[in-house]
């Protein structure tokens, strides 16, 4: 029983160390290297994701370069900034920090379910009446995100979007545009708050995550503490 005992201290010790370090060499810094979509694209940005956030990229249908190594954003507040070519801290969240220019809460804007959807159909390639590559499209889409979002100050967003092609797509999905203005409550969508080296925002983007996908490293974890948890019987079946 003293050696069953000591077999079980080692092993407990054991995984613990070994979580602590697990722990530590998943630590996860996922970051973004932000660039436009394509020459002459307006309203439409590239993202190249770090190790840590490419698991996002299979996820795209399309939306993304030929060769799966970025992947297509678009801008949700209209008064931050990011510089081509910088990269960028990400913390994944279903809203703007600040929120913009439009900020019905203090110090934060959640998406619009409007906005999920049309980007969500976007990185599945189903958004209909959109054409990738194609600048005009873009920024159609941009400024229907904007004007969702409220972002309609600063020469952004137009004040009516009565022309916009996706005002029908939405109505369509909705019944009206003031139904696609509230919450997005999915998963599947969610905001990029970017940050500089120094902790600055810099202008929210958003990204495709898709449906309960678990990183190798969240997964791994799991594993960890479904072994710690059955350890934990075993010793009392012991006892």
């Amino acid at each position: 029983m003293i050696l069953m005992n000591n077999i079980l201290k080692n092993l407990t010790l054991s995984l613990v160390v070994s979580g602590v370090l697990v722990s530590s060499s998943l630590m996860a810094n996922p970051q973004v290297t932000m660039g436009v979509f394509n020459a002459g694209s307006s309203g439409n940005y590239r993202a190249d994701p770090n190790a840590d956030l490419a698991y996002v990229l299979s996820n795209y249908a399309l939306g993304k370069s030929t060769d799966g190594t970025w992947f297509g954003t678009f801008c949700i507040e209209g008064n931050e900034y990011f510089s081509p070519g910088s990269t960028y801290n990400v913390a994944l969240n279903d809203r703007a920090i600040n929120g913009g220019i439009y900020t019905p809460t203090p110090g934060y804007d959640k998406i619009s379910q409007g906005t999920g959807y049309l980007y969500s159909q976007f990185a599945l390639g189903t958004l209909s009446g959109f054409t990738y590559n194609n600048s005009a499209a873009a920024l159609s889409l941009q400024q229907m995100i904007w004007w969702l979002e409220g972002e309609i100050g600063s020469g952004l967003a137009p004040s009516s979007i009565s022309g916009n092609p996706f005002v029908g797509l939405l109505n369509a999905q909705f019944g009206d545009l003031t139904t696609a203005k509230l919450d997005y409550t999915g998963s599947e969508v969610k905001v990029m708050n970017l940050t500089n080296g120094n902790g600055g925002l810099q202008q929210d983007q958003l990204v495709y995550v898709g449906g309960n996908r678990v990183p190798e490293g969240g997964l791994t974890l799991a594993l960890l503490g479904t072994s710690l948890i059955g350890l934990a019987w075993f010793r009392r079946k012991l006892a």
